[in-house]
């Protein structure tokens, strides 16, 4: 009798002890998993692959056949505005394709995507890699800049040259806008 109750007694133990370190490696197995993941991208990327899409160029034919119009009715005035329009679309695409200028108009763009995207990667927000400021060692980056590309539906020339942009590091905005003006 005694055999049997020590016997009880020490699998009752073993089983206390195994279901805390069972737990405790769950919690921290948990804990691990529970770090914030954040996806970033490179706007450099998103500009370079919308600027060669479908969808850009044909928002520049509209432009063009606008341009077109003004001239053949002798706009001037019109043809003015158009032109100044566009220098400083030029202008701004320079700042998103070679520098870190903001490419929020064109994430509006694939916002509903955007859910889709970040549920594949596994993170909970995605922002600009040149907006992350600081990270905590509590935070995991994933880079998903490759599937909002793949949003714009780029050929293998664009993307040679997305490949090609990882090796080299943002012009400074202050080049571009000189270079500009």
């Amino acid at each position: 009798m005694k055999n049997s109750f020590i016997t009880k007694y020490r699998f009752i133990v073993s089983s206390t002890v195994a279901l805390c370190v069972l737990a405790g490696a769950t919690a921290l197995a948990q804990a691990q998993t529970n770090k914030m993941r954040v996806g970033v991208y490179d706007s450099r990327a998103i500009a370079i692959a919308y600027g060669n899409s479908a969808a850009f160029q044909g928002s520049i034919k509209a432009i063009r056949a606008e341009y077109e119009k003004a001239k053949t009715d002798k706009n001037d005035k019109r043809m003015k505005e158009i032109d100044a329009q566009m220098r400083l679309q030029q202008r701004r695409l320079h700042e998103q394709g070679f520098s870190t200028g903001s490419v929020a108009d064109t994430m509006a763009k694939i916002k509903d995507s955007l859910p889709a995207v970040a549920k594949k990667a596994g993170v909970q927000i995605i922002v600009s890699k040149w907006e992350l400021n600081y990270q905590s060692p509590e935070v995991e980056v994933v880079d998903v800049t490759d599937e909002l590309v793949t949003l714009f539906h780029p050929g293998e020339k664009v993307l040679g040259w997305l490949k090609d942009l990882k090796n080299h590091p943002p012009v400074p905005m202050k080049e571009i806008t000189d270079d500009m003006d």
